[in-house]
């Protein structure tokens, strides 16, 4: 939720509930369909319109795909292209769903929270349009990466190699989970995950 863009917290300690793979999919393709009204509406006209937000505070690859997967998995978006050199996301989204001014705050809520996002230039651009179709192609590259993302924890409490060993046991069970390095001697856990599986908390 909080990668969508939303502040949230736990109200009450769930029970655990095992979701797979395809339940994850089938959640994330739900939340517009629900409503008949909107599934008459979007075929009938295009909506889709692309916006350039310049964003400030990304500082490598890992920025990047973190942006692109958080974004692109937002019902409203259609495509998203981060780039590091410019210092640019084009977004294309639906309008009559979300506004410009939602999307920068989406960005800027993207864990750990460190960018600083100003719209650049909003283009309304019907889908026959090359720089649309040139859109469309282009995040597919990023697709077929391996998205990874490496995150350092600070462990408290560990006395010996037993509690190392158990907890990079426990974890590297866990969906997502690439690797994990745990270090006694500076208290922290090295973790590369897919973002789209499981995230830092």
């Amino acid at each position: 939720i909080e990668a969508a863009g939303f502040p949230a917290f736990i109200k009450k300690q769930p029970k655990y509930l095992k979701l797979g793979t395809i339940d994850v999919e089938r959640l994330k393709n739900t939340p517009v369909k629900s409503s008949e009204g909107s599934q008459q509406k979007s075929p009938s006209y295009p909506t889709d319109s692309t916006t350039t937000f310049i964003i400030e505070g990304m500082h490598c690859k890992s920025c990047v795909s973190n942006i692109e997967s958080a974004l692109s998995t937002l019902q409203y978006v259609s495509s998203i292209v981060v780039s590091l050199e410019n210092r640019s996301a084009i977004v294309k989204y639906n309008a009559s769903l979300v506004t410009p001014e939602m999307l920068r705050k989406a960005i800027e809520a993207i864990s750990p929270g460190q960018y600083r996002v100003s719209i650049s230039s909003e283009v309304e651009s019907p889908s026959s349009s090359p720089s649309s179709s040139s859109l469309q192609k282009m995040p597919l590259n990023t697709v077929s990466q391996p998205l990874t993302q490496e995150v350092v924890v600070n462990i408290n409490g560990m006395t010996c190699n037993s509690c190392v060993q158990s907890i990079e046991g426990v974890i590297s069970k866990k969906p997502g989970v690439k690797s994990i390095h745990v270090s006694l001697a500076n208290s922290t856990g090295t973790i590369e995950y897919d973002p789209l599986l499981t995230s830092p908390e």
